[in-house]
């Protein structure tokens, strides 16, 4: 969709009723006219919501008892669309500067992405999902040095921490793996079809219940509670570490707020709460409470 100005108010619509279920539609077109320095129509609101469910999946309801509108959960979808919003006004910006590449150098200050390797992936990648085509591709283990050939049936790419992997299944095993894009070499398009995965969808969703990509450490999703500072809230607030982040204030200024998950806390969860630093404490559960006060004290143990 190279329709930027489109894209631009479908996100808007989404982030509002997103972030405050029961808005009206009068409110929703004086933010967006706002927003986006231009007149919207109920009509135009209307053809919005209607693209937003046909085009991506994303059900607007008027929710009688709230008064107003609300996004039927769906978390994967979600967060697809809002990815999805945001490399369009990447590629809005950077199409920009291709056309005066000194003034968006001079203006511009992106993210390092130079000592990642695995970009020219991509293409075959996607190549191989979107035909339902296997891959070919040598693994490559940096630290045994070695490489491993495999052919798999892709799924799907998954972007954490500016890197991308590819959700695939080998040949010959019945359960998904990850491969980092930059890790891969020789990729290849076969003209065999994937083979069908059985129960790939219900696969595909353990990646919802956790940060990054182990979905394996723990067995069961947990309530993870946390103490926070109300500061450190607003952050949480406006990037949260996972779809089902709920945050509470506290009373007033001085007395810490709450934070609660309901996930499988793996090692990725750990770092970004070790991360936060003495803005956050776990409250529960004891074990993964205890695993962090055991890596803080390792971590105090280096500095004595």
């Amino acid at each position: 969709m190279a329709n930027y100005k489109l894209l631009k108010r479908l996100e808007r619509i989404i982030y509002y009723i997103n972030n405050k279920p029961g808005v009206t539609k009068a409110e929703l077109m004086d933010k967006i006219t706002e927003q986006i320095d231009s007149e919207v129509s109920e009509r135009t609101i209307e053809r919005d919501f209607t693209t937003l469910k046909t085009d991506f999946g994303l059900d607007i309801i008027y929710d009688r008892a709230m008064r107003g509108y609300r996004l039927e959960e769906d978390p994967e979808r979600l967060g697809t669309f809002f990815k999805f919003a945001e490399l369009s006004s990447l590629a809005e910006l950077y199409e920009t500067g291709l056309k005066d590449y000194k003034t968006f150098q001079k203006w511009v200050i992106p993210d390092d992405s130079s000592s990642f390797k695995g970009l020219f992936n991509m293409k075959n990648a996607f190549k191989g999902i979107s035909s339902k085509r296997k891959l070919s591709f040598l693994k490559v283990n940096y630290y045994k040095e070695t490489s491993k050939k495999y052919i798999v049936t892709p799924l799907r790419l998954k972007e954490y921490l500016n890197r991308w992997y590819l959700i695939a299944v080998p040949d010959g095993m019945t359960e998904i793996r990850t491969f980092g894009l930059d890790r891969i070499d020789q990729l290849e398009v076969l003209e065999d079809k994937g083979a069908t995965i059985k129960n790939e969808e219900a696969q595909l969703k353990q990646f919802l219940d956790v940060i990054g990509l182990n979905y394996n450490e723990t067995k069961e999703i947990q309530t993870v509670v946390l103490k926070a500072d109300n500061r450190q809230i607003k952050y949480l607030r406006s990037l949260p570490l996972h779809h089902s982040q709920v945050c509470v204030d506290g009373l007033n200024e001085n007395e810490w707020g709450t934070v609660t998950y309901q996930l499988k806390p793996n090692f990725e969860f750990m770092t970004q709460i070790l991360k936060l630093g003495a803005m956050v404490e776990v409250v529960e559960p004891d074990w993964f409470r205890d695993k962090i006060a055991g890596e803080i004290q390792i971590m105090n143990g280096l500095y004595n």
